[in-house]
């Protein structure tokens, strides 16, 4: 007998990272989209991380427990007991490092459907016996991107038929543009409305691409006094030293009249809007979800040519690309559409287009919501 989609089902999501990115910030909206269609997401993460404090200022339903590293017997214990006190009908994992705490309480709990999403690609491949274990008893995986697909087919000990892409969403309720919004953010940076914004949202890291970003600015500064620059974003956890060289960078390279640091902040949508271009030069990147948040505010957008940006933005017709980890395709790229806004302005409404028809957050979990089905109707064979 199938299990009818419109029964509401009892979902623990799961991740133990203490960083706040895209893979965290997703945990949150996964869990804020299933539980508006009436399904009981939880969200079980680190007593000390940014997920848990996040998920308990909204009102997510969070249950903050230590994981204890790679195979910690407490930790096992201590999950074992929490997943069979509560019966959940499915497991959606985001860490891969939680597996060596999730499989052996599982073990000792009992059968949960288990899916893992992968938000990063792997370098080393995992065949030896230990991983062998751990994904054996993985019911299925999915990859946000096709770059990441096609990495976990090469690295990973599963079959094929037990891996999809589902591409994470945004939600348009929360990012799209808002008149008030560009001019408060704007107000509140002494920014006026005939100067020209470029901005960057993200962690401070280098591999963000954050110095290309910099030398950037610092080369058009020179030809273009009416532009400034936003940096929106600050250090993850145990980055802050990282994001200290970023910021001495552009002091090094005299940006602070130009150049603004906002710092972490909870009102991207709104800083967003502030924005007239928007630059994403990460290196190497599994998907880029800042990028779908620049176009769901209808900003023209330029990015690192690879990865999992190739799924998200179409040259010259989305977005534009250029090469990653090289500052002169940059300031040529971005120089070209400060002097073309006809050109802004067609990539402005097809980079909404294309968002609006493939990347909101209602059909990222539509897919995952039938996903949750198909594996628990398997399950009932």
């Amino acid at each position: 007998m199938a299990l009818q989609s419109d029964k509401k089902l009892k979902i623990l999501q799961v991740c133990s990272s203490k960083s706040w990115g895209g893979m965290e910030m997703h945990v949150a909206d996964i869990s804020r989209q299933l539980l508006a269609r009436g399904h009981n997401s939880v969200i079980l993460s680190s007593p000390e991380s940014k997920l848990t404090e996040k998920a308990r200022s909204t009102g997510l339903p969070v249950k903050a427990l230590s994981f204890g590293g790679y195979f910690q017997p407490p930790a096992i214990l201590k999950m074992a007991g929490y997943l069979r006190k509560n019966r959940f009908d499915l497991i959606h994992c985001h860490y891969g490092r939680d597996l060596w705490t999730l499989v052996p309480a599982l073990k000792i709990a009992g059968k949960i459907p288990l899916i893992l999403v992968k938000h990063i690609g792997t370098q080393k491949g995992k065949n030896d016996s230990f991983h062998r274990f751990l994904y054996g008893n993985v019911d299925f995986m999915v990859a946000n991107s096709e770059t990441i697909h096609r990495n976990i087919l090469q690295t990973h000990p599963v079959d094929a038929d037990h891996v999809t892409t589902i591409h994470l969403g945004i939600d348009a309720g929360r990012f799209y543009p808002n008149p008030e919004w560009r001019r408060s953010a704007r107000a509140e940076f002494g920014i006026t409305e005939d100067e020209f914004v470029i901005g960057i949202t993200g962690r401070l890291q280098r591999w963000k691409g954050h110095y290309e970003f910099l030398h950037m600015a610092a080369e058009l500064q020179k030809k273009y006094p009416h532009v400034k620059f936003l940096i929106i974003g600050g250090a993850s956890y145990g980055e802050e030293k990282e994001a200290e060289e970023i910021r001495a960078e552009s002091v090094r390279l005299e940006l602070d009249k130009r150049v603004t640091f906002t710092g972490f902040r909870d009102d991207v949508p709104r800083l967003l809007n502030g924005l007239d271009l928007f630059i994403f030069p990460s290196y190497a990147e599994a998907y880029g979800l800042a990028l779908l948040e620049a176009m769901a505010v209808k900003l023209p957008v330029i990015a690192s040519d690879g990865d999992g940006v190739l799924d998200i933005v179409r040259n010259n017709e989305t977005g534009i690309l250029v090469p990653a980890r090289k500052s002169a395709p940059l300031i040529r790229a971005v120089e070209n559409l400060i002097r073309d806004p006809e050109k802004r302005q067609r990539l402005r409404k097809a980079g909404y287009r294309h968002f609006m028809t493939h990347f909101t957050a209602r059909q990222m979990t539509d897919k995952i919501e039938a996903l949750y089905f198909n594996l628990l109707n398997k399950g009932l064979k």
